[in-house]
């Protein structure tokens, strides 16, 4: 059970890992076509896919249902991962929260966890793709 915590726990790290920045201006400030960060942000698709996201195929099988980010206007944000692992006819869903810090940075948002990870995203109006990982992550605003 400790292998598929950490599995579901890693790639919650990967979807937001990316290139970071030392430049910044007020996490509330307008970016591209005056649209703002603040709001909830939904994972749509993992590179042209829709959730869920196998991540593993058996023992159990593990599954990526959904990615929220839920980003403040003072800097702050929460996740919250949602995992189903399925094995035989049992299945259980499991929720990884997490929370960090933002700056933004022309068109792009940069996430620090509280653990020291981060990464980055780049905003485009409702819209805001990761991927730094080479595989782009793309959440929607709700």
């Amino acid at each position: 059970m400790r292998r598929m915590l950490a599995l579901a726990y890693a790639v919650s790290t990967v979807v937001l890992a990316g290139c970071g920045s030392d430049s910044s201006t007020d996490p509330s400030q307008d970016v591209v076509g005056n649209t703002v960060l603040v709001g909830t942000w939904n994972l749509t698709t993992v590179n042209g896919d829709a959730l869920p996201l196998l991540l593993q195929e058996a023992d159990p099988k593990v599954e990526l249902m959904s990615d929220q980010l839920v980003v403040f206007a003072n800097g702050k944000f929460t996740r919250s991962l949602l995992a189903r692992f399925t094995d035989g006819i049992d299945s259980s869903t499991q929720t990884y929260p997490d929370s960090g810090t933002y700056k933004m940075s022309g068109s792009s948002a940069i996430f620090t966890f509280t653990d020291g990870s981060g990464g980055m995203g780049t905003l485009s109006g409702n819209r805001m793709t990761v991927s730094g990982t080479g595989i782009p992550f793309v959440y929607q605003r709700q």
